[in-house]
C-alpha cells in the first residue's frame, strides 16, 4: 500500500497559499518592528510583500475559478499557484542557508529550517500536482471556448 500522492497534492495549493500568507505577513510585522534602516528594510519588505501579493493572487485566481463554475477549485493549479510554489522553492533554500550560516541562536535556526522545509515541500507538491501524475485530472469548464474563437 503506497502513498496516494494525488490525494495529498489535492490540498497543496490551499496549503501553500495559507502557509505563505501567514508566514510572510507575520514577517512584514516583524520587519516593521525591527530596528532596520534604508535599503535593508526595503529589501526585506519587498521580498515579504512579494509573497503576500502572490498569495493573494492565488486566492483571487481560485475564487474566480470557483465563481465561474469550475468543479473543484481546491485542486486547480493556476499560474499564480505555480509562481508561489517556484518562489518558495527558490527563496527558502537561500534564506535557510543564510540563516544557518549566520550568527543566530539555535532556536532561531531550527524554527527557520522547519519553515524552509515545509515551504519547499509544499512547493514541490504544487509542482507535482501540476506536472506529475496527480495533475493530469484538471477540470475544464468549457472545452470549446478556445477552439470556438478560431
Amino acid at each position: 500500500m503506497g502513498i496516494d500522492w494525488s490525494r495529498i497534492s489535492r490540498f497543496a495549493v490551499p496549503a501553500i497559499t495559507v502557509w505563505s500568507l501567514t508566514v510572510w505577513a507575520s514577517r512584514i510585522r516583524n520587519i516593521l518592528a525591527d530596528d532596520l534602516e534604508g535599503t535593508d528594510r526595503l529589501w526585506r519588505l519587498g521580498l515579504a510583500s512579494l509573497f503576500v501579493v502572490v498569495s493573494l493572487w492565488v486566492f483571487r485566481s481560485a475564487f474566480g475559478l470557483w465563481r465561474d463554475g469550475a468543479s473543484d477549485w481546491w485542486s486547480c493549479v493556476s499560474g499564480a499557484a505555480l509562481t508561489l510554489a517556484l518562489i518558495n522553492m527558490v527563496v527558502w533554500p537561500v534564506r535557510a542557508y543564510q540563516i544557518l550560516a549566520g550568527d543566530w541562536s539555535g532556536g532561531f535556526k531550527a524554527v527557520h529550517s522547519l519553515l524552509a522545509v515545509i515551504s519547499v515541500a509544499l512547493g514541490l507538491l504544487v509542482a507535482f500536482q501540476r506536472y506529475g501524475r496527480a495533475g493530469n485530472r484538471r477540470s475544464v469548464r468549457n472545452s470549446q471556448s478556445v477552439a470556438g474563437q478560431v
